[in-house]
């Protein structure tokens, strides 16, 4: 893990800009579930900042459930959305499901444009910085793979700032559904330039505080993809019967 290559931010404070920046790692899949910290002083040094913003850092991060803190066991990296043991069942009945993708995206449909309308209400300023942040990232020319990741990190972020684990905690098992799709022939560039402008309007309305507009966004480009992919669909049952005839 390249620790030095963490930004630093003239809008935040210090131990808020630590979270915001490591907050993004476990999103984004850098620090994965079970991966374990350097110590409060090892980071420290790392990262040239004084161990007391670490600790306000770390505190932000387990607050939020995205770090598990022990005495004798280090720091521990959570999966967003992680809830307790009594979650597990629902957990298992979900990853088990062999779900159409267009079963997905009606779900997606229900759920979204709500968490965020909320996530415009609850929103903290560290939490939109985030967000315009993974908007950006968004903007410049990546790989199709890594704008899977930002894709769904942006999503899973959305879910997250409404501070409400168990939303979050659905949002992440609609990801895991939806995983292959990111980074399949639905992600073409005209598409993902596409869903960037529709994140950029998402992130807007989320950051002005405006909770209708941000789920008639969130609503209008779930609708889109679920457009795009139902005349992906048909443009591939085409060219089978083509095949076969």
């Amino acid at each position: 893990m390249d620790w030095g290559s963490m930004s630093r931010g003239e809008t935040l404070s210090v131990p808020d800009r630590l979270s915001v920046d490591l907050e993004r790692l476990i999103l984004e899949g850098e620090l994965t579930p079970g991966e374990k910290l350097p110590a409060e002083r090892e980071l420290a040094q790392l990262l040239r900042v004084s161990r007391v913003s670490i600790r306000e850092a770390l505190r932000e991060l387990e607050n939020r459930g995205l770090i598990d803190r022990r005495p004798g066991r280090g720091t521990i990296i959570l999966a967003p959305g992680e809830v307790s043991k009594a979650s597990d069942d629902v957990i298992e009945a979900f990853a088990s499901m062999r779900t159409e993708l267009t079963d997905i995206m009606e779900l997606r449909a229900i759920v979204e444009p709500p968490i965020a309308r909320i996530t415009a209400t609850r929103a903290q300023p560290r939490d939109v910085i985030q967000l315009e942040e993974l908007v950006k990232s968004m903007e410049v020319d990546v790989t199709k793979e890594r704008y899977a990741e930002l894709d769904r990190a942006f999503h899973q972020a959305i879910a997250q700032y409404t501070h409400n684990p168990l939303l979050s905690l659905i949002n992440e098992q609609i990801a895991n559904q939806i995983a292959p799709s990111r980074a399949s022939r639905y992600q073409t560039k005209a598409r993902r330039q596409a869903s960037s402008v529709a994140h950029r309007r998402i992130y807007e309305a989320i950051a002005a505080r405006d909770g209708a507009r941000a789920e008639d966004e969130a609503r209008a480009h779930v609708y889109d993809i679920s457009r795009e992919i139902a005349r992906a669909s048909e443009n591939n049952s085409t060219v089978r019967g083509h095949n076969l005839g």
